[in-house]
């Protein structure tokens, strides 16, 4: 720590890095954004400029290999993941990344291997999880309100906000479509609803059924529909050795009244609910109910996703969204992809 307070780097400092990391840091009173890198000399000029941060990199690995950070903080593609927070840990820095973690279950064990042997703290940035709304209902199931849930519905489904970006269109840089981008989200989720139980199998589909239709555009730009190579849309169902059931539903460009849909909603043996209306419904001798939460955010949730991380590090406690858990998401998209493949029902590895 310089200063009193922990150095962070920054890795990706356009889109999401800038938009939402780097703001979230400049609210922690104790840590201070020391390096940024980024391929981008524009995009590394802006926030430098924006942030007051001086030193500045086209290479990460030279971030990384900063003697004085005590944290790197990741918001590259998806297939970049892996890499960079190997460095990173192999060299003593704690790490939070953005979702998900790695594209594959393999890349995760990897990484938490790497995260133990080290003594450093591993994190996905599942930033819906800090939701105040999410954090209310949380309690409530981790007090019983609901008794079981077996089963779950997670969606997020838009119409024409396909992320006209490489990052996200290209399977090299992204590892995967909107089952990655959004549909990760509101698994992570509903899987943390659920009480993360073991899941056994998996049956899905996943295809480009609209990005390739060059008579089709979004609301945020224009793609290459010839070299688009990740999936538009995907739907699955996840089944656990507890017997409980989750469907997941995910879309860039479905034909739909909504913009965008977002949902998730729970079944338990004692109330259900649904996010992110926080509507919790239930029966009290024979008489039905409705209850609406209301709560009011100390911050947004991936600031205070970036808070809890780091006073996890300075104090030296677990992981707000522990490693185990991601790695858990992750098995089931593999699962999810190498079902949609081969057409049928696959056993979660």
């Amino acid at each position: 720590m310089g200063n009193g307070k922990l150095q962070v780097g920054v890795v990706g400092v356009g889109g999401i890095g800038f938009d939402q990391h780097l703001p979230g840091w400049a609210k922690v009173p104790f840590a201070a954004v020391a390096a940024l890198a980024d391929l981008s000399a524009g995009a590394l000029e802006r926030a430098g400029e924006q942030f007051a941060v001086r030193r500045r990199f086209k290479d990460w690995q030279e971030l990384v290999a900063l003697t004085d950070l005590d944290v790197v903080d990741i918001c590259t593609p998806n297939r970049t993941h892996t890499p960079i927070a190997l460095a990173a840990l192999e060299q003593g820095k704690h790490v939070l990344c953005e979702k998900p973690l790695a594209a594959t279950a393999a890349e995760v064990r990897t990484l938490a291997k790497a995260a133990c042997a080290a003594g450093r703290l591993l994190m996905t940035a599942q930033h819906l999880r800090f939701d105040p709304v999410c954090q209310q209902l949380k309690t409530l199931i981790d007090a019983g309100t609901m008794g079981e849930i077996y089963y779950s519905r997670a969606q997020w489904l838009r119409r024409r906000l396909l992320p006209a970006r490489p990052t996200f269109t290209a399977k090299a840089l992204s590892g995967g479509g909107a089952v990655l981008d959004i549909g990760v989200h509101v698994l992570d989720l509903a899987c943390w609803f659920m009480g993360n139980p073991e899941p056994v199998a998996v049956s899905a589909i996943a295809d480009t059924k609209l990005a390739q239709r060059p008579d089709l555009t979004g609301s945020w730009g224009d793609w290459d529909h010839q070299k688009i190579d990740v999936e538009d849309f995907a739907a699955g169902f996840v089944r656990f050795a507890n017997g409980a059931g989750l469907t997941l539903e995910a879309s860039w460009l479905g034909f739909q009244p909504e913009r965008e849909l977002r949902r998730i909603q729970c079944f338990g043996t004692q109330a259900g609910f649904t996010w992110p209306d926080g509507v919790v419904v239930g029966e009290t001798a024979r008489t039905p109910w409705d209850r609406r939460l209301s709560g009011v955010a100390k911050l947004p949730p991936h600031h205070e996703e970036i808070l809890q991380f780091a006073r996890a590090v300075r104090d030296g406690l677990p992981s707000p969204v522990p490693v185990e858990e991601s790695l858990m998401v992750v098995r089931i998209l593999d699962a999810f992809y190498r079902s949609a493949t081969l057409k049928k029902e696959v056993p979660v590895d």
